[in-house]
């Protein structure tokens, strides 16, 4: 009888080196091998997707960014300010009133437009953004130091932006031109006194973007141009201003409808209308 020990090899255990026990191993076990291998590859690829979506993320999740530089401009900052955050403008054209004004347009992003009306000294008189984009909603505070509001663009509708008792008094400028080489706007104008710290501000629709409803999704502008031919003023050429009197339950309920695509704010002690005889912001006769 033979009773010499069983050596390693015999039980496949601790002889040999480390590859040969490893491929003494796989070949009794395949199938927790293949196990072991296929859970090492899912965890590789998850991570490299997770990866690559956080780096996608960080690159494409500007939105955040833009809106917080919207809010923080002002009209009454230097042509300097605007140039730091928003690059060179592209378009530069004096106002036929001349005494030194200039509109001033950039394009950032291709989902908004910005114009700014500069005086002789290089400071900014009027600040307006303009947003044809439904997903791109930059918000805007209006109003003055004792009481702010905010604006949405692309999300609040002419209804929802000025609160029912800051209505009285109140305008509603609505204008169509007669050929396509006038502009067409529907706009609310407030402010100008020390309730709103001495600026004006509006918000609207300008005939650059489609004039979306918000709930149906028809063009507004039809409906919109109907109004304005039934009260259109005799005069020529006419006046476009309506006070709160005059905005009858037909025009309520556009301003139900119309989301707003504009926002434009003064510098102290200015007038919007001045700077703003015929569109308010952006001029599509400009960049289209």
């Amino acid at each position: 009888m033979d009773d010499s020990p069983t050596t390693g090899d015999e039980e496949g255990g601790g002889s040999g080196t480390a590859g040969e026990r490893f491929s003494a191993f796989a070949k009794r076990n395949v199938l927790l091998v293949a196990v072991f291998f296929l859970s090492n590859l899912v965890t590789a690829v998850s991570t490299l997707v997770t990866a690559v979506t956080v780096l996608r993320d960080s690159r494409t999740d500007w939105h955040a960014a833009e809106y917080r530089k919207l809010r923080e401009l002002r009209a009454g900052y230097t042509l300097e300010k605007f140039r730091k955050e928003l690059g060179p403008p592209v378009f530069r054209t004096p106002l036929p009133s001349g005494d030194g004004f200039v509109r001033n347009v950039y394009r950032p992003r291709p989902e908004y437009w910005v114009e700014v009306i500069s005086n002789k000294i290089d400071a900014s008189v009027t600040y307006a953004v303009t947003s044809c984009d439904p997903s791109f909603r930059p918000a805007f505070s209006y109003g003055g130091s004792r009481v702010a509001r905010d604006v949405v663009l692309n999300q609040n509708t002419l209804a929802d932006v000025l609160p029912a008792e800051d209505l009285n008094g109140q305008s509603l400028k609505v204008f169509f031109g007669g050929t396509g080489s006038s502009d067409s706007l529907v706009f609310q104008v407030y402010g100008g006194g020390g309730g709103t710290d001495y600026r004006e501000f509006a918000w609207g629709l300008n005939d650059v973007c489609p004039w979306q409803g918000k709930n149906t999704g028809r063009d507004l502008r039809a409906p919109w141009y109907d109004w304005y031919a039934d009260h259109r003023p005799a005069e020529d050429p006419p006046a476009y201003t309506y006070v709160d009197r005059q905005v009858d339950a037909a025009a309520r309920s556009l301003m139900t409808e119309s989301v707003v695509n504009t926002y434009a704010e003064t510098a102290v002690a200015e007038d919007m209308l001045t700077y703003y005889p015929s569109q308010i912001g952006v001029s599509r006769l400009t960049v289209q």
